[in-house]
């Protein structure tokens, strides 16, 4: 395929109307020169491969390596055009006309053209199908109103005028749109094939075809032991060095360790706290930041009335925030490697325009999150007053992974000592795998969420009165405008951010939610593996050019 040339990021020609982007790139250097004779990756899973259907999926993992859509994300956080070759955006930047590349082709040899990519997106908010993130859909034409039950899928805004044009239109102009279109949800899927197996699609490998670097083997695959060939229809192919991922799943940390220490594994994720502070002084040691926050959520409308009248006040969440100690969380929980939350917006997402401070930084109360025992033990009491409670029980719900049992743990401690009166009792949680938002059960409830693409309104929107993950279900119309008004901003401007800010701000003077950590990603890395992407949102390791030096 010819595509020479340099990439031009998608952000500098957003502000433009009726612009063209090109999608040429240079060769890059493919190192073969230092490359060992053995190209093969082996990984490790949290979680059985249990389907290859993108719409099931609210973590694809290592699956992200098998697909492409009409963007992808650069180390930096910005956006390359990828299956496009180009799109025009109108003069209201509500018109996308994306032309894709008449030579990209899926792994059985068809070509992926735009009816693909209309009937991806269109199944993807059928009923029948509803897939887990299908909000992230929300601002493309008629998308809330399908979410809703309103229209039918066949409703959305997008259609394939010919067999490479492909038009999407929106609700409002969307300036984080590119951002939002490089999440492995957005990329085509292949009618055909999905018509041709019906129901057994996407279940086992031979029933699902791919359009990324990588393809899952037919051969050899099962649900606990998979692995990833080079796709060999694929655009780039010349420059995808790796002959073979192999992706175990594990079913006991202590099973993996010995992998990795016997050298039967490539890289090793470092969860436990006194793992962390064991490795990070080795060779092979790394953390990496990731978009992801952790968060305790509050149901406001519970069995119990009592309940349900202190945690509706905004004092009582107030208090609670107040009486966490975050620096002393985050170490007994993680290590040192991780942050404390700033706010709800990841550090490190977004930074704006030239010169102005990253996001988090800028979340202008801070101060709802600091911790202060003598303020937290004066709110309490005003609110438990209100509420008509001296001594109250809250349950604190949580799913019992590696980090989460020591989180509650604490914040139990804390909590009962900095509130008079208050009892917390620990209640875990069965994970639910491929589902986005699991039922609120416990009074509190701790949940993990991320960003999807790199913009505030990624986590932002989560909040919304209508959002699937807003699992406390608060709600506020004026937060619900600040993010509309966001959302419909044409361009990233200094209007924008500011919009953004006051949302971040409203949520957290309301504490709707109480944010808590941000984990860093640890793990342990053969030095000798070269040229992986480590995305800091949505999908965490793009293995396209990976390759092991000798």
């Amino acid at each position: 395929m010819k595509r020479w040339g340099i990439l031009l990021i998608i952000a500098i020609c957003s502000a433009l109307s009726g612009c063209t982007i090109s999608h040429e790139t240079d060769t890059p250097s493919d190192s073969k020169g230092v490359m060992s004779q053995d190209q093969v990756l082996n990984l490790a899973s949290h979680h059985p491969l249990t389907t290859l259907d993108t719409d099931k999926l609210t973590q694809f993992g290592r699956l992200n390596n098998t697909i492409e859509g009409l963007y992808q994300a650069t180390s930096n956080n910005n956006t390359e055009l990828a299956l496009a070759k180009k799109v025009k955006i109108s003069a209201d930047k509500q018109t996308y006309t994306f032309t894709l590349w008449k030579d990209s082709y899926w792994s059985n040899g068809d070509v992926i053209t735009a009816p693909d990519f209309v009937f991806s997106w269109r199944r993807a908010l059928m009923p029948q199908t509803k897939a887990p993130e299908a909000d992230l859909f929300d601002g493309i034409k008629n998308a809330r109103q399908i979410l809703d039950g309103e229209l039918p899928a066949s409703q959305l805004g997008v259609t394939a005028p010919s067999k490479f044009k492909l038009v999407v239109r929106l609700d409002h102009p969307m300036a984080e749109l590119p951002q939002r279109l490089t999440y492995p949800l957005f990329g085509p899927q292949n009618r055909r094939i999905a018509v041709k197996y019906g129901k057994r699609y996407a279940t086992k490998p031979r029933y699902q075809v791919y359009a990324g670097p990588f393809m899952v083997a037919n051969r050899g695959s099962s649900k606990w032991r998979w692995h990833m060939i080079p796709n060999p229809h694929y655009w780039d192919r010349k420059h995808v060095y790796l002959s073979r991922i192999n992706v175990v799943t594990y079913k006991s940390a202590s099973t993996a360790w010995d992998a990795y220490d016997h050298g039967r594994l490539d890289e090793m994720r470092i969860m436990g706290k006194s793992d962390v502070k064991y490795y990070e002084k080795k060779a092979d040691y790394t953390a990496r930041p990731y978009s992801k926050m952790v968060l305790l959520n509050y149901r406001q409308t519970g069995k119990d009335s009592k309940t349900n009248r202190l945690l509706q006040q905004k004092l009582a969440r107030l208090a609670i925030s107040h009486a966490i100690n975050r620096k002393h969380l985050v170490k007994e929980a993680y290590g040192n490697t991780s942050l404390t939350a700033q706010g709800v917006v990841p550090a490190g997402l977004s930074r704006g325009l030239k010169g102005t401070a990253d996001f988090a930084a800028a979340q202008p109360e801070q101060a709802t999150l600091a911790y202060s025992p003598k303020t937290a033990k004066a709110e309490w009491q005003t609110a438990t007053k209100r509420a008509g409670v001296t001594h109250i029980g809250l349950s604190l719900g949580y799913v019992g992974d590696t980090n989460s049992p020591a989180v509650v743990k604490t914040l139990k401690h804390q909590l009962e000592a900095n509130l008079p009166g208050l009892t917390i009792s620990l209640k875990k949680h069965v994970q639910a795998l491929n589902a986005r938002a699991v039922p609120v059960t416990s009074d509190l409830t701790l949940t993990t969420q991320r960003a999807q693409y790199a913009d505030p309104l990624a986590v932002l929107s989560l909040f919304t009165s209508n959002n699937s993950a807003n699992v406390g279900h608060w709600s506020s119309k004026t937060y619900d405008q600040l993010i509309d008004r966001a959302s419909n901003a044409p361009t990233f401007n200094s209007k924008r951010w500011q919009t953004l800010l006051s949302a971040e701000g409203l949520l957290m003077r309301d504490q709707g939610v109480t944010p808590l950590i941000q984990p860093a990603s640890t793990y342990l890395v053969d030095p000798k593996l070269n040229g992986v992407l480590y995305n800091t949102i949505g999908t965490q390791s793009n293995f396209k050019s990976a390759y092991f030096v000798k």
